[in-house]
C-alpha cells in the first residue's frame, strides 16, 4: 500500500464566534496517496475550505494532526511558512484576485511564492515566471500587466502558474473554477489534467461541481457539517453511493432531462452548524432515520469497498436497488 502525501489524522478546527464557538470541522481523518486527486464534497458550510486552510496553515487547528510526507505540519513552528516552504503545499483560491497583489505585475506576482525559496536575480525569477505562462496558456505580452487589466480566466490561469512556481508537491484547488464561464472552466479542468500528468502533482480538489468532480477525482469524500459521510473511489462513490447524503447531493447534479433536485427541496434545509444534531449529524434531513441515528454516532466502517458513516448502508443500499 502506496503511504499517503498528504495524512489528516482527527483533525478539528474551531472558530470563535460572536454567538459562541463553531466546531467547523470535527474529528475528519484522510489521506491523499501521491499523484491522485481527492475531492471534497458537500453543501456551503460543510467544512471542506476549513480543512483546506488548516491544511496550509490558513485556519487554527484546534485538534488532530497534519502530516506531509510523514512530518508533522502542526508540531512545527510557522505551520503556514513551512507548508508553503519545505512541505512544498500552495493553494488556489476561487477568487484568483484575493491572491494577487494589484500593485504587482503578472511575472512579479508569479514568481512571489519562489523568492524565499530559490536565489536568484530577478532576470532569472521573470524568465521563469514567463515560462510558466506560456504554460499555462497565457501570452507573456501579459508579464507586466496588473491582475484588473486581466479576464477572470486570465487571472486563474496566473494564480495557477503561481502555484506551479514554487514546485509544489500537493496543490490545493478551492472552488478554483467555480466562478469561470462554462468553456474557460472546461479549459481550465483540462490544463489542471495535464499539467498534473507531466508533474506528478497531488491536488485536494475542492468543489460543489459534480461534473467537475467526476471529470478530476481520483478519490471523493463527502462532508456534512465538518464530518465524514462516506469516502472512497470516485467511481464508486459516484456511480453507487452509499450513503443518503452522498446520494441527495448526486441527485441534484443537473441532467439533459432536467430531473435534477435541489438539495434542500428534497431533504430540507441544512442544519445549525453551531448546533448540529446528537447521534449522526444527517438525521434531521435523512429520509431513512430511526431511533439509533438519532443517539449513537455513526462510525465510518468499510462497506463496498468505500468507508460510510451510516448505521444502515446495508439496507439503504438494498432498498436503493
Amino acid at each position: 500500500m502506496q503511504a499517503p502525501l498528504l495524512d489528516i489524522a482527527g483533525l478539528d478546527v474551531v472558530y470563535s464566534t460572536a454567538r459562541g464557538p463553531l466546531r467547523a470541522v470535527a474529528d475528519v481523518t484522510l489521506s491523499v496517496r501521491e499523484a491522485t486527486t481527492l475531492c471534497l464534497i458537500g453543501e456551503s458550510g460543510s467544512g471542506k475550505s476549513s480543512i483546506a486552510r488548516a491544511v496550509c496553515g490558513l485556519n487554527p487547528v484546534s485538534g488532530g494532526a497534519i502530516r506531509m510526507a510523514g512530518a508533522d505540519l502542526g508540531a512545527q513552528r510557522g505551520h503556514r511558512a513551512v507548508a508553503a516552504g519545505a512541505a512544498g503545499i500552495q493553494i488556489v483560491f476561487q477568487d484568483p484576485l484575493s491572491g494577487l497583489d494589484p500593485r504587482w505585475p503578472v511575472w512579479r506576482s508569479i514568481a512571489e511564492p519562489r523568492l524565499a525559496r530559490f536565489k536568484a536575480s530577478a532576470a532569472e525569477h521573470r524568465r521563469v515566471a514567463e515560462g510558466l505562462m506560456e504554460r499555462v496558456g497565457l501570452s507573456t505580452a501579459y508579464a507586466g500587466r496588473r491582475p484588473h487589466q486581466l479576464s477572470g480566466g486570465q487571472r486563474q490561469r496566473v494564480t495557477i502558474a503561481r502555484a506551479l512556481a514554487a514546485e509544489p508537491k500537493l496543490v490545493i484547488l478551492d472552488e478554483a473554477v467555480s466562478a469561470l464561464d462554462l468553456s474557460v472552466r472546461n479549459e481550465i479542468l483540462f490544463l489542471l489534467d495535464e499539467l498534473k500528468r507531466e508533474r506528478a502533482l497531488t491536488y485536494l480538489f475542492i468543489s460543489h461541481d459534480m461534473g467537475a468532480v467526476a471529470q478530476m477525482a481520483t478519490d471523493v469524500a463527502v462532508l456534512y457539517l465538518g464530518s465524514l459521510m462516506e469516502v472512497g473511489g470516485a467511481q464508486a462513490v459516484i456511480s453507487r453511493p452509499a450513503h443518503p447524503y452522498t446520494r441527495a447531493l448526486l441527485a441534484a447534479v443537473p441532467t439533459i432531462d432536467g430531473t435534477n433536485r435541489d438539495v434542500r427541496r428534497a431533504i430540507g434545509d441544512v442544519d445549525d452548524p453551531m448546533h448540529p444534531p446528537a447521534g449522526c449529524r444527517f438525521h434531521r434531513r435523512c429520509p431513512y432515520t430511526i431511533d439509533r441515528c438519532r443517539t449513537e454516532v455513526p462510525a465510518q466502517r468499510p462497506f463496498e469497498g468505500r468507508n460510510v458513516a451510516c448505521h444502515r448502508a446495508e439496507e439503504v443500499a438494498a432498498m436503493a436497488h
